[in-house]
């Protein structure tokens, strides 16, 4: 690949720390570049991903990517889809346990997606897991509250407790971001 390096458009340096432990891995030399974007509500996480791409990329015109996740409850109709950023906020770990307390299927599903664009490319990936509801919050401290209540792991510990024990992007992304470092190595 000709670039030199290519811009991971985000303001959270832990998802920053991660895709960059992956890119060097393979070589690849990526830099977190913080861009104001107003994010476009939309039912579709990916049109919100591709449209938060294109603003950064008329902004900085140098190869980026920009990473969006999108959060669906099955028995809630899909709920809260890509506004989860802004019900974590409003809901305490009680709030989600309440929510799904009646629920028989206590699925949750977080769809991963990463967009990069260039000049000449604009390139999609993106990956959907599968966790569950847990029954009560995890104790120890976490940064928001769907990590106290969901779990991704056959243990069933909590996303909190993975980020604890420092585990848990390598489990949840590692396809999405892996797919795209491939073909970025292999341009």
């Amino acid at each position: 690949m000709n670039v030199n390096k290519i811009h991971f458009i985000t303001g959270n340096l832990s998802k920053f720390e991660y895709a960059k432990g992956i890119f060097e891995s393979e070589g690849i030399d990526i830099v977190q570049t913080k861009i104001e974007i107003h994010e476009v509500q939309d039912s579709d996480s990916l049109v919100i991903a591709r449209l938060k791409a294109k603003y950064a990329w008329d902004k900085i015109k140098e190869p980026l990517f920009v990473h969006d996740s999108c959060w669906m409850i099955p028995s809630l109709n899909g709920f809260p889809g890509p506004y989860m950023r802004y019900v974590n906020e409003w809901f305490s770990p009680e709030d989600f346990i309440s929510l799904m307390k009646n629920k028989k299927d206590r699925t949750i599903i977080l769809k991963s997606t990463v967009v990069y664009i260039d000049e000449d490319n604009l390139k999609e990936f993106s990956q959907e897991s599968i966790g569950r509801f847990l029954e009560k919050p995890y104790s120890g401290y976490s940064d928001n509250s769907l990590d106290s209540v969901v779990s991704f792991s056959k243990s069933g510990k909590s996303i909190a407790e993975k980020k604890a024990e420092k585990s848990w992007f390598a489990k949840k992304d590692n396809l999405v971001w892996g797919k795209f470092a491939k073909w970025l190595k292999e341009r």
